[in-house]
């Protein structure tokens, strides 16, 4: 875990997934039935990823305390994706994880249709929690208050030679906005280019670190 300075205070965790000052954690992309979505395609993707990133997730709640768990979008990936076998699995971990779950709408769920209403999850376009307001894409994030977002799955790119470099996940500050990494183990990312000013922290060996902006911007 990794607390930093901001204001509001939140904490980093190598999940990847945020803490607020309530003890709610806060993932992003999470995408369960990505790879059932392929596999319809014709792509012979293995299963076992929604069970996977489930079970992290319980783990995460477990091993933080957490009060409250927050989606900040992209919680199912597509249509396609919303097998019966998918389905059960989100239903079993809501009963499992015993807290408060708040979805915050993603573009992928937004395109996948409705969840069950007898679910125990609150669905809404946006929240305001513990100072911070939290929307799935970063564009939709106001300028002049903190937030939380998702949406970019942001990577960092850090050269190690001429031609080679190490491509890690990464939690990207930009003034008072936070994007955070895709939590989902089957979701790729996007390498960003942070500007002077920005912060950036990713995870190395279960440990949140911050990069000294001389490895990402030479």
């Amino acid at each position: 875990m990794l607390q930093i300075s901001t204001d509001p205070p939140l904490t980093l965790i190598g999940a990847p997934a945020a803490l607020t000052s309530s003890r709610a954690l806060i993932v992003a992309d999470v995408h369960l039935g990505k790879s059932a979505t392929f596999r319809a395609k014709g792509l012979p993707v293995p299963e076992g990823d929604n069970e996977h990133d489930l079970g992290r997730l319980l783990e995460c709640i477990a091993r933080t305390g957490a009060s409250r768990l927050v989606v900040a979008g992209d919680l199912i990936h597509a249509p396609a994706g919303k097998t019966t076998a998918t389905l059960s699995a989100i239903e079993s971990f809501l009963e499992a994880c015993r807290i408060p779950v708040t979805l915050v709408l993603g573009n992928h769920d937004r395109n996948s249709g409705a969840l069950p209403r007898d679910w125990n999850l609150e669905i809404v376009p946006a929240l305001d929690l513990d100072g911070w307001h939290i929307v799935h894409d970063p564009a939709d994030a106001p300028e002049n208050r903190p937030s939380i977002a998702g949406h970019w799955h942001p990577a960092i790119r850090i050269p190690d030679g001429k031609r080679t470099s190490l491509r890690l996940p990464c939690f990207w500050l930009r003034g008072k906005n936070l994007v955070l990494p895709s939590f989902g183990s089957f979701t790729g990312g996007q390498v960003v280019t942070p500007l002077e000013g920005h912060r950036v922290f990713t995870v190395l060996r279960d440990q949140v670190v911050e990069l000294p902006q001389a490895l990402w911007r030479p």
